[in-house]
């Protein structure tokens, strides 16, 4: 079995790609909010942030709660706020990224979605995944 420093690899890798595959279907609630609020309600990429990551972090709850991490049988209301608290700060961290990729270059700007694909992905391997094992204890 695959070990590095007493901890089993093998698991940690599989919550990974399965926090991997919830965190895919979260982006396109993400992204096909985004593109609406830009398209159809002619918001600017800008103003459409927030909301578009509030509603991809709603579905994340749920993907990373029951697929991800298999949190069965835990006290909802606890991994709730504190999931809230995580999402709080990490919206926080993506919107302030993705504002400095949209300031730093006007192909940022030009390729929104790219540029936030780039950016929720480094928030999500750098804060978020490894703050989720503190909410979804397996009990």
């Amino acid at each position: 079995m695959l070990q590095r420093d007493g901890v089993a690899l093998r698991p940690l890798l599989l919550r990974l790609l399965r926090s991997a595959g919830a965190g895919g279907i979260a982006t396109l609630v993400d992204l096909a909010s985004l593109s609406a609020m830009v398209a159809l309600l002619g918001l600017t990429p800008r103003a459409a942030s927030v909301p578009a990551l509030t509603l991809g972090s709603i579905a994340m709850f749920f993907g990373q709660k029951h697929f991800a991490f298999r949190a069965r049988g835990g006290p909802v209301v606890r991994e709730a706020v504190q999931f809230a608290l995580v999402q709080v700060v990490g919206l926080a961290l993506n919107a302030a990224l993705y504002d400095v990729a949209l300031k730093a270059s006007p192909l940022a700007a030009h390729w929104y979605i790219a540029a936030r694909l780039v950016t929720t992905n480094i928030v999500w391997l750098g804060f978020s995944f490894p703050t989720w094992h503190y909410v979804f204890r397996r009990v």
